[in-house]
């Protein structure tokens, strides 16, 4: 065999490997959301405030492992505010369904802090000082599937974070909120937990993520503007099902009971945007404030 049959074997071999390969690399990361932490230690200068540190602190964590795609935390929020579901790490599977719909994500992280303590020693001189403080922390962390309201998986961890610093005129970390120190507190811990979810990583991916609802706001020239882009997860390609209220059924005193809710017909996306999708019609009739799903 000559040099030049040599070369075009190899090309053709290497050509096939990176072909085979190629569906390793394509795989989708798991979707998930962070909810904030509920802080059930006796750690109470910093209020709320700890479970916010706590969620941050899990969000980048995640998203460096590489294995998840993690909502950001104030579109999560304004989801929650908009439906009322609040910002707590009590997650019910019914609050877990919807978030999920709403955002396309498999899996919710909720937790809570059930240890956290800073001692701290300093020494100074007129107000100006340095100080040595170590931190302990302990976190529990549940992942729930939006799909079923399944906990899947439940991780812990503890640890502890020696920090150095400097203080003028009285002003100290025990009393005064800074993000960063308390992150950095609870850093140990929230490692130990991603490193555990990462682990199982694999066997979450085959758990689709729910369809996420959205609204048709707009339309003109036969295209249909959808509420919901690349923010939800939306695929080029993908369908929904157009719904319509056509009828309500309400008591003697005028409340609503129920409403009565039909197909009308189905979109398909042709582009995604950052917050909304542009589609087409498939079949039957769509209208603005109509729900897909």
């Amino acid at each position: 065999m000559n040099r030049t049959s040599v070369r075009l074997v190899t090309a053709a071999m290497l050509a096939l490997a990176v072909v085979a390969a190629g569906p390793v690399f394509a795989q989708s990361k798991v979707r998930v959301a962070v909810m904030n932490f509920d802080n059930n230690s006796t750690w109470s200068w910093w209020g709320d405030n700890l479970g916010s540190a706590a969620a941050d602190e899990l969000t980048t964590q995640l998203v460096t492992s590489g294995k998840f795609t993690v909502i950001e935390r104030a579109q999560l929020g304004a989801i929650l505010a908009e439906q009322n579901l609040g910002q707590s790490g009590a997650v019910t599977a019914s609050t877990a369904a919807k978030v999920g719909k709403l955002l396309g994500v498999q899996f919710i992280l909720t937790g809570s802090i059930t240890q956290f303590s800073i001692e701290r020693r300093s020494a100074g001189f007129r107000g100006i000082g340095g100080s040595l403080a170590n931190a302990e922390s302990k976190i529990d962390v549940r992942l729930v599937n939006t799909d079923t309201g399944e906990v899947m998986v439940v991780a812990e961890g503890q640890g502890n974070k020696r920090m150095a610093g400097g203080y003028f005129k009285g002003a100290s970390a025990e009393r005064t909120f800074d993000q960063g120190a308390a992150q950095e507190a609870l850093r140990p811990a929230v490692e130990q937990v991603v490193a555990r979810i990462a682990a199982q990583s694999s066997t979450m991916e085959s758990v689709q993520p729910a369809a996420p609802e959205g609204q048709i706001v707009s339309s003109r020239e036969g295209q249909y503007y959808i509420n919901r882009g690349q923010n939800a997860g939306i695929k080029v390609g993908q369908r929904f099902d157009v719904l319509r209220v056509v009828d309500e059924i309400k008591d003697a005193d005028g409340r609503l009971l129920d409403r009565v809710v039909n197909k009308v017909g189905t979109l398909e996306v042709t582009q995604v945007l950052s917050q909304s999708s542009v589609c087409k019609l498939i079949q039957g009739q769509a209208g603005v404030k109509d729900t897909v799903k």
